[in-house]
């Protein structure tokens, strides 16, 4: 059996989330505490689930994601949970990148707030994801909607699920498209900022600038980049540095990703290491039946936690 944890991105959010998680435990606790310091901003007090501000801005969205991601890895972990391998969806990849050693949480968390900056420092546009669908009609769909301007498919998750990226009325063209002829689930999930599409070109680069001064370490897991879908065993500096900031406005490759750790590993079990389960979701029987846990409930959460961990040292010791 090969246990792989899989972070999730910045959709995977709901008021009132950080203080829930550090309740579950005095690690995920500490880890709110220690960011508030790192930062200089009481965390604990902004993310309140009262306030309505508490994701107004895409670096808030960014850090309150990274944080929920990390509290509950570090609960999993404390009990003695760990995996053999990891990966993470768009901004999930960070939490990715401290599980397998190439950052520390510090250096992680920093390069997470100034990511968010530079995101609402960049062009303005929204993002639909599409379900179901195949990627080659919407792309299809895409190239019709371009007469109002930019839209291109960015997140490839999964066979029939697909995120549009681009500016808000070349979107909502590839909307009226699919309304019209698609049965098909079309939602806006970002109103505010084009993620991984190439209007974000700019905040690449200037996100790039930041990245070439982050001490990157060698990882003691395998690294799996968004950009390639694929397991990059020793990668250098140089190569984070590149992904990372071509990250920013190229297509999130996370079916690929899947697809190849489960050829390496047809045993593999996947764990959704952070709030939701919208990747658990993605993970149907009809793509690849393979076990698939959450860390998360919308129940009583403090329960089924432990209940994820009990069945977890019942799987790595048999």
């Amino acid at each position: 059996m090969t246990l792989v944890f899989q972070f999730p991105g910045q959709s995977s959010r709901y008021p009132g989330m950080l203080e829930k998680i550090a309740g579950l435990d005095p690690r995920a606790a500490h880890l709110l505490e220690a960011a508030s310091d790192i930062l200089k901003r009481d965390l604990a007090s902004h993310y309140r689930k009262e306030n309505p501000e508490a994701y107004a801005r895409n670096r808030d969205v960014q850090i309150a994601v990274f944080l929920a991601n990390q509290m509950f890895l570090a609960a999993l972990e404390g009990a003695g949970v760990r995996a053999d391998l990891s990966l993470g969806l768009s901004l999930g990849e960070y939490s990715h990148l401290v599980h397998i050693g190439a950052l520390p949480f510090r250096a992680a968390l920093l390069a997470v707030d100034q990511r968010g900056q530079a995101y609402d420092d960049g062009p303005r546009g929204s993002m639909a994801s599409v379900f179901p669908i195949a990627l080659e009609e919407l792309e299809a769909i895409a190239r019709r909607a371009r007469s109002h301007g930019v839209v291109e498919v960015t997140n490839l998750n999964s066979p029939k699920q697909q995120v549009l990226s681009g500016e808000t009325k070349a979107v909502e063209e590839a909307l009226r498209i699919l309304e019209a002829e698609q049965y098909v689930n079309a939602v806006i999930i970002e109103r505010q900022v084009p993620m991984h599409s190439s209007l974000f070109a700019p905040v690449g680069e200037r996100f790039r600038a930041y990245l070439e001064g982050v001490s990157f370490e060698r990882p003691r897991l395998p690294y799996l980049p968004n950009r390639l879908g694929r397991l990059l065993h020793d990668p250098d500096p140089a190569t984070f540095v590149s992904l990372l900031s071509t990250h920013v406005h190229q297509p999130v490759l996370w079916r690929q990703s899947i697809d190849h750790v489960v050829e390496l590993h047809p045993d593999a079990v996947f764990v959704e290491v952070g709030p939701m389960a919208v990747l658990t979701n993605l993970l149907d029987r009809k793509w690849h039946a393979v076990k698939k846990l959450k860390t998360d409930s919308s129940d009583d959460t403090a329960t089924h936690l432990q209940g994820v961990i009990a069945e977890l040292r019942d799987l790595t010791r048999a």
